[in-house]
């Protein structure tokens, strides 16, 4: 199974620099030979703030030449608290959770490619308190178990961690404890192979306790130096993600037309500061 991987997609009404970067991963994704594309989440550029973004998100996608699944990033139906005791900026919106599983599907999913199975997440409930995060749970339980055996990839909006899985500091990027380690106690005895997030809009690639972390960069714009530390590649571009029987292959891919936009263009004035 070939896949493409996308994320922090960003797109609205009148942002050309996200709209003609999700253009050229289009074209790309017609010659590719993938058998489906995955965006990440951050669909939208801030779908929390104005609904009628995932409207446009949607149509821009009626045409993808491959099937598509999705999965919610914090710009599409709001976010979890980063850590106990800390809230979110803009918390998760039940409501808006629901439209988005009424327009895109589920927010959480499995899909198997024999011998794999791949399993999305809503990184978005975690720590939300919410019965849909303990759904989230029960339903991951039930997986994981009939996954026993199996190469397991798992995808979600947000990386697990930045060097430590123990690291309880508070921090929007990763996912929170104690959630955190309850995920990898779950995971524990399962042949977990890939973890695929984005959220970061950084590309770092790297292999921890023998599982292979891919944080896939934004596929719309890179976040200046001067606004956020560097920890791996700041470039857009996508992921081409084949598994086989044996094993998997990644490439990092720049399209051809995805420009390197900046945070910093004037297109994200409205938006830079939320």
């Amino acid at each position: 199974m070939r896949l493409l991987l996308v994320t922090d997609t960003h797109l609205a009404p009148g942002v050309a620099p996200c709209n003609e970067n999700w253009h050229a991963a289009k074209e790309f994704a017609r010659t590719s030979g993938a058998d489906l594309t995955i965006n990440l989440g951050d669909i939208t550029l801030d779908g929390t703030e104005d609904p009628a973004q995932h409207d446009w998100a949607l149509a821009s996608s009626a045409d993808w030449p491959t099937p598509l699944r999705f999965l919610p990033g914090n710009h599409d139906i709001g976010d979890n608290p980063p850590g106990a005791g800390v809230a979110a900026k803009q918390p998760l919106n039940l409501a808006q959770l629901a439209a988005y599983r009424r327009d895109y599907g589920s927010d959480y999913w499995t899909i198997d490619a024999a011998p794999w199975r791949l399993i999305g997440l809503d990184a978005q409930l975690f720590a939300s308190g919410t019965q849909a995060e303990a759904e989230q749970w029960a339903w991951l339980g039930a997986t994981l178990a009939e996954a026993r055996g199996r190469p397991l990839a798992l995808l979600l909006h947000k990386p697990l961690f930045l060097d430590d899985p123990a690291d309880a500091t508070p921090h929007i990027r990763y996912v929170p404890q104690p959630q955190r380690g309850r995920l990898l106690e779950l995971l524990a005895p399962c042949d977990l192979r890939l973890v695929l997030s984005g959220h970061a809009h950084q590309h770092l690639d790297r292999v921890l306790d023998g599982v292979r972390h891919i944080w896939l960069p934004s596929a719309a714009f890179i976040i200046p130096d001067a606004r956020q530390e560097r920890i791996g590649e700041k470039v857009t571009g996508l992921g081409v993600l084949e598994l086989l029987p044996g094993g998997h292959r990644f490439e990092m891919v720049t399209p051809p037309g995805m420009a390197q936009h900046m945070l910093d263009h004037p297109a994200f004035d409205a938006f830079r500061d939320r």
